[in-house]
């Protein structure tokens, strides 16, 4: 589970966050909802942790242990991870091997290239993504689903338990979406919980939804079930 509790947070001395709990539980699924500017993506950076925020009240605890003193990498190795909203090209990296390198900083020592080889090309095969792609520069020259698919590749990898999705949809046409989502499915589990921000309620589709929480001037002001969604869909925010 990760609980938040009482968090407020700055950013060049203005107010992003105010107050924020909230218990997000293992297996269920979240999405959070408003308009542009209203806090969602300042919450899924806490949480990853963001070095420029500064945070004047609160704790964030995954499964009861306080992330409060931990740099990105650490809690990264916990289990939580957020997609980019923006996903950078890398040139001089290949794809291969920074999926190792994520891969081997979770272990207790680095494995050899070619065990990490029967590792890595199953899940490549299993998302449907060519295998050239593993010999390419980070990103490089990659559609924006393609990217996305990158993405999952890196969850389905990790196996992180709490999964922040930051408008993942963003950049992608509609086959993309739905392709995205397709995926989302089959990562989805009792083992992981989903934190998703988005506009585009398709690509919620098939992924059970346990709750919506509505941040508005940067402090949670309501929560609801799914329903809520069906409500945004026909007559807006």
């Amino acid at each position: 589970m990760l609980k938040i509790d009482n968090l407020s947070v700055h950013i060049w001395e203005k107010e992003i966050l105010n107050g924020i709990s909230f218990d997000f539980e293992k297996g269920k699924n979240y999405c959070i909802l408003w308009k542009n500017g209203s806090g969602k993506s300042s919450l899924a950076m806490t949480i990853a942790w963001n070095p420029k925020y500064e945070i004047s009240s609160w704790d964030i605890l995954l499964n009861w242990e306080s992330l409060k003193n931990l740099s990105v990498d650490e809690r990264s190795k916990k289990g939580i991870f957020l997609s980019f909203q923006n996903i950078p090209e890398i040139p001089w990296v290949k794809l291969f091997e920074f999926l190792k390198a994520i891969y081997d900083i979770r272990q207790e020592k680095p494995i050899s290239f070619m065990w990490f080889k029967k590792i890595i090309e199953p899940l490549v095969e299993e998302l449907e993504i060519d295998k050239s792609f593993l010999r390419r520069d980070l990103n490089v020259g990659f559609s924006w689903g393609e990217k996305r698919k990158i993405e999952v590749l890196q969850i389905r990898l990790l196996n992180p338990s709490i999964i922040i999705l930051d408008e993942i949809d963003s950049g992608l046409d509609v086959n993309a979406v739905k392709q995205v989502s397709t995926l989302l499915k089959k990562i989805n589990s009792t083992e992981n919980t989903f934190i998703i921000i988005t506009h585009l309620f398709e690509m919620l589709e098939g992924l059970p939804i346990e709750q919506v929480l509505i941040i508005e001037n940067w402090k949670l002001k309501e929560t609801w079930d799914e329903n809520l969604m069906n409500k945004i869909k026909k007559e807006g925010f």
